[in-house]
């Protein structure tokens, strides 16, 4: 019985386990399971947590090295985007010179006045460079020679400022700026350079063009030949029992211009009786510290007004103004001018411009020194005789000029191209002798000359050949109307190439 009962018991046993295990796990497994799930979870937990913290590191990381703010596209010309970087090659520039203007301060309105200047060159050089490379323009070796040595020229100041290439780059144009980026800027200005200077060079204006020109602008084109008389007409100050400075009364200014009206008028009525006007203009005018006289002058009309006033370049332009006409105009509150109009003509004379050949023969400077000895530049001079000589034996053409320079002269910004500069100005930044030479009273197209040259670095002799000249009224005409088209033609192409923005402001400082 023993045994039976042994084994009835250890069927029940399996039976309740089996039962039990039907019915779910035990109290005991439950907890056994809810613990391992808990630490299941706090691991997921900590990993998630783990990778999020790692994004969040690189993302910081990121953000200050810049990588959004420098991409960020703040401006597109045509289909081609520009970041704030390239933004900041015209910006920075002139936001650098101002802050060091006023003490490491820019305002709020002249920095948006900057931000905006720089936006207009953006979206200048942008719409030119991009019709460049639309006509088929390419960085050429020259362009490419360009831009490298701006950048070796960047390098110098940097190493002259002592300190590196890029903290350079970054405190003068941004701090973003690569020299990638910074090649990438200046060949897109190289090659729009390149483009606007040859469309510059294709517009010509034939002699009815600048005729017609003329006859709409002769006020401003004419010379003019006038004397004049200044007589001063303001109230002298006077200064009371403390010495303060006491203003004139409206009586006594009134009474000033009174008397100084009588005096100008008694100026012209000797002079339209027969007096010589610049003896008169000259006893007149030296009775006041403040007057003063204009013997006979002659000026272009586009120089009257600054030399006059607008009314007596009115008074003088009149087309009913004969020689010898004499008037008096008012200056309120100031004076009189008395006025006499002696000639009107346009100046054929006159060069507004001048294509010029040159050779340079540069004296030998001894070792250790800056200047030539007087036997180096006579040598010099010597030399430039015989070059003149050979030219003279030959055919003295342009061409015939522009082979010897190539062969003798030691000036490198024309010897490739035959010694020549075209357009020269008397304000083109030459020195005052070899102006001097090209503008002499009586020099005509196909004169040669020597010119010496005392400058340090470039002492020698040059030989000298007026290729060609325009007169000044034309040279004028000719520049106005040559500003006018590229000007339109600009417009054009920035109205072609539009520019939109994209919180171009936020973008930089200030």
């Amino acid at each position: 019985m023993r045994g039976l009962n042994i084994e009835m018991s250890a069927s029940r046993e399996k039976k309740q386990r089996q039962v039990s295990t039907a019915n779910g796990p035990s109290d005991k497994q439950r907890r056994e399971m809810e613990e391992a799930q808990k630490a299941r979870s706090k691991t997921i937990l900590y990993t998630v947590v783990g990778i999020v913290i790692a994004v969040l590191v690189i993302a910081l990381l990121v953000w200050n090295s810049g990588i959004f703010e420098k991409n960020k596209v703040v401006a597109t010309v045509g289909d081609q985007d520009y970041t704030v970087t390239e933004l900041g090659f015209y910006f920075y520039p002139s936001y650098n010179y101002m802050s060091n203007l006023f003490g490491g301060t820019v305002d709020a309105d002249t920095a948006a006045s900057i931000r905006q200047q720089a936006l207009d060159s953006l979206h200048q050089y942008a719409a030119l460079y991009t019709a460049a490379l639309k006509d088929g323009y390419t960085v050429d070796d020259n362009i490419q020679a360009q831009v490298d040595g701006s950048v070796e020229q960047i390098r110098n100041y940097a190493a002259q400022n002592g300190t590196t290439f890029s903290v350079y780059l970054r405190s003068s144009y941004g701090p973003y700026m690569t020299e990638k980026v910074l090649r990438e800027c200046l060949t897109q200005q190289a090659v729009a350079n390149a483009y606007y200077s040859d469309h510059a060079d294709s517009l010509t204006y034939d002699k009815a063009q600048l005729e017609s020109y003329y006859a709409e602008h002769k006020d401003d084109l004419d010379s003019f030949t006038y004397s004049a008389a200044f007589i001063n007409g303001e109230a002298v100050s006077s200064t009371d029992a403390d010495g303060n400075t006491v203003d004139p009364t409206d009586a006594e200014k009134a009474t000033a211009m009174s008397v100084a009206k009588a005096t100008a008028e008694d100026l012209a009525q000797q002079a339209e009786a027969g007096s010589d006007f610049d003896a008169l203009a000259e006893e007149f005018a030296g009775r006041d510290d403040k007057s003063s006289f204009k013997a006979e002058t002659t000026a272009l009309g586009s120089a009257l007004t600054s030399a006059l006033n607008a009314d007596c370049t009115a008074w003088l332009t009149d087309a009913a103004r004969e020689s010898g006409d004499i008037t008096t105009i008012e200056v309120a509150d100031s004076g009189y001018w008395v006025v006499k109009f002696v000639d009107r003509f346009l100046n054929e004379d006159s060069y507004g411009s001048a294509d010029i050949r040159h050779i340079l023969v540069l004296a030998d400077v001894a070792d250790g020194e800056t200047t030539p000895t007087q036997e180096a530049m006579d040598a010099a001079k010597a030399e430039a005789q015989r070059i003149l000589d050979e030219f003279a034996a030959g055919e003295q053409t342009p061409e015939a000029f522009g082979e010897l320079a190539k062969q003798y002269s030691e000036d490198p910004g024309s010897k490739d191209s035959g010694g020549l500069y075209a357009g020269v100005t008397p304000t083109t930044s030459f020195f005052t002798g070899f102006l001097d030479w090209i503008f002499a009273d009586g020099r005509q197209i196909g004169d040669t000359g020597l010119v010496e040259n005392t400058q340090e670095g470039q002492s020698g002799w040059h030989v000298m050949y007026l290729q060609d000249h325009t007169v000044a009224w034309a040279a004028t005409a000719n520049s106005t109307l040559k500003s006018n088209d590229l000007s339109a033609w600009l417009e054009e192409l920035q109205a072609t190439y539009a520019m939109t923005t994209n919180d171009a402001n936020a973008a930089l400082v200030g």
